[in-house]
């Protein structure tokens, strides 16, 4: 069959870019290779985000304050302003948005090959003037368009029920400490009163797996007793920590969201750009459709770069330094405020 729109991928970003050319009229098929949407995420969305929310959105908790703790488990607080979403039924509700402005999902239809404007998947193939690739860290759009594979953080991550409350309402957790999670940290963010997703991102191959690291924590570390509950809803994952790739057009294909780079390198966070690059995204495709021009789709690239570019090479910088500091708490100890994002040093 023949679209104006394939798109490989059906989290954030390929949802809301599907959505957005749907809406206008547009033919849009969109491939997810999974069953269901899923993700190992802690599921935090700032508030900042100026894109209107699915209505069916799972709200799970609002975030007032983040602590970080150190090694030694001192802390230090940060005032925020965002909430936590169910990231299955967040990405779930922002694919029914798609279909319901007209796109056609197809699941269990991971992508094959694509060659020129035409896209062999699981099931079939079909043709589409335009491709966006918003398959995730390892993109299989991106290694056909002859892209390396980014460097990823690996994530693991519990739904904890029958906790002890946390310490103070309305406020996430997060853990440094290189005997648990290597090169990156635990993150604990409230659904309730008494439960939790608690998760953590590794990046150093140490000895142990993200799933075992993440068991010993909640089961070792200082905090384990008030952690002590049933473990339910364990998933796994990766995002990338390259920062975003230094080309995101390519003809008639551009990539959208984790494909393209668009997390944190530091913190992981990257649901408000992926949204927000999906919105972009678009945009500069309706603008192409309609004057049957996709050279017009460069613009996308202009756009993102001038948009996230900045924050984003800073944040990669900030990861080189982390990457020297994590081989020790004791550096972890006195370096931290540098490379992390709620102390005024790392603003510095």
């Amino acid at each position: 069959m023949n679209y104006d729109l394939i798109v490989s991928g059906a989290g954030p970003a390929g949802s809301v870019t599907a959505a957005a050319v749907a809406q206008a009229g547009y033919r849009v098929l969109v491939l997810e290779k999974d069953s269901s949407c899923r993700s190992p995420c802690a599921g935090y969305i700032g508030n900042t985000i100026n894109i209107e929310l699915p209505r069916c959105c799972t709200i799970q908790s609002k975030i007032r304050k983040m602590r970080t703790y150190f090694p030694d488990m001192s802390f230090h607080d940060f005032q925020l302003n965002g909430f936590v979403v169910d990231r299955s039924s967040f990405d779930m509700a922002l694919a029914i948005a798609a279909e319901e402005s007209g796109a056609h999902i197809r699941w269990q239809s991971p992508l094959i090959d694509l060659t020129g404007d035409c896209v062999r998947f699981r099931g079939g193939e079909a043709f589409g003037t335009i491709i966006v690739g918003a398959d995730g860290v390892f993109s299989r759009v991106a290694s056909l368009l002859g892209e390396r594979r980014q460097r990823a953080a690996f994530c693991a991550q519990y739904h904890l029920r029958g906790i002890e409350p946390l310490p103070e309402p309305d406020t996430c957790e997060i853990f440094f400490d290189a005997d648990y999670a290597p090169g990156g940290y635990v993150w604990v963010y409230p659904t309730g009163h008494n439960s939790a997703k608690v998760g953590l991102g590794t990046t150093v191959a140490g000895s142990r797996s993200p799933h075992k690291y993440l068991d010993a924590f909640i089961s070792e570390s200082s905090v384990a007793e008030r952690l002590s509950g049933e473990r339910t809803k364990y998933m796994a994952g990766a995002l990338p920590i390259d920062g975003l790739r230094e080309k995101l057009c390519y003809g008639n294909v551009l990539l959208v969201g984790d494909s393209s780079g668009m997390a944190d390198p530091v913190t992981g966070a990257g649901i408000n750009n992926a949204m927000l690059a999906g919105e972009i995204a678009g945009k500069t495709i309706i603008n192409a459709l309609e004057n049957d021009d996709t050279t017009l789709l460069g613009q996308y690239e202009t756009r993102i770069g001038r948009l996230l570019g900045r924050p984003l090479a800073r944040s990669l910088e900030k990861r080189k330094k982390l990457d020297r500091y994590c081989a020790s708490n004791e550096l972890l100890q006195r370096h931290l405020p540098e490379v992390w994002v709620t102390f005024e040093e790392y603003w510095a």
